[in-house]
């Protein structure tokens, strides 16, 4: 019996080789190592830090996980790993601000200062929020975060959120007199501005030119002011399309 067993082998490895190379069958592919979560489908608005926020899942946990270089290159239908979690979570599309809601965030105009011009940043760098660079400025030695207001770009926080700085709660300059600091976050030499951040400095701005009758030529890009060699707010950044957009909306 060993030796019919043994001769069935023989004859099944020459009629391979008489076919050709003689192949290793196909194995299937390991499971996925990770356990006890979901996948979840990105869908349209949604942004890497506010996944994680509904998931209450730390950022880079996710970025580890998913292998994601870029928080920002996220795609409409890509899938993420969220470990612990035991369904998918639903969340709505993002809702621009209201015209409305940007005035409440600027606050009733101030007398005591005279705000002439506007000038726009980018932070240069994919991520961060008004909290960080706050400690990055005053690490620096500048006095605190630089910029009067901060425009996120759903990383450290909301896409398109508007922060406040300590700068324009105490109606004090930054480097320039009569010079309000916007900046965007994320680094538009290598990424663009979101939809979210486009229609949020719009609309800060309009609502800016309209309380201290600012100008729109004096609406301008950091490096058309800057005495150093600088591209910010970056090559991709849409000017020509942002001042378009603030010609329609006079107020």
């Amino acid at each position: 019996m060993a030796r019919k067993i043994a001769f069935l082998k023989i004859l099944f490895f020459c009629i391979l080789a008489l076919n050709g190379c003689v192949t290793v069958p196909r194995q299937m592919p390991p499971a996925h190592p990770l356990t006890g979560g979901i996948y979840h489908t990105v869908a349209s608005g949604q942004t890497l830090w506010r996944i994680a926020k509904t998931y209450n899942v730390d950022m880079n946990e996710l970025m580890r996980l998913n292998h994601i270089q870029d928080p920002n290159q996220l795609k409409v239908g890509q899938e993420l790993f969220i470990p612990g979690a035991g369904a998918p979570l639903v969340r709505g599309p993002y809702k621009p601000l209201a015209t409305e809601e940007v005035e409440k965030i600027v606050g009733p105009k101030c007398y005591s200062y005279r705000w002439r011009s506007v000038t726009i940043h980018h932070s240069a760098t994919l991520t961060g929020n008004a909290e960080t660079f706050d400690r990055n400025h005053r690490k620096r030695g500048m006095g605190g975060l630089f910029y009067h207001f901060v425009i996120g770009n759903g990383t450290g926080s909301g896409d398109g959120e508007i922060e406040v700085g300590w700068r324009w709660r105490k109606q004090k300059k930054a480097n320039r007199p009569n010079d309000i600091q916007i900046c965007l976050v994320g680094n538009f030499n290598r990424q663009r501005i979101s939809r979210a951040q486009h229609e949020s400095l719009v609309k800060l701005i309009t609502v800016l030119k309209a309380q201290y009758n600012i100008n729109l030529r004096n609406v301008r890009r950091h490096k058309d002011v800057s005495r150093k060699a600088t591209d910010c707010p970056g090559r991709n950044f849409p000017y020509s399309r942002i001042i378009a957009d603030l010609k329609k909306n006079k107020r």
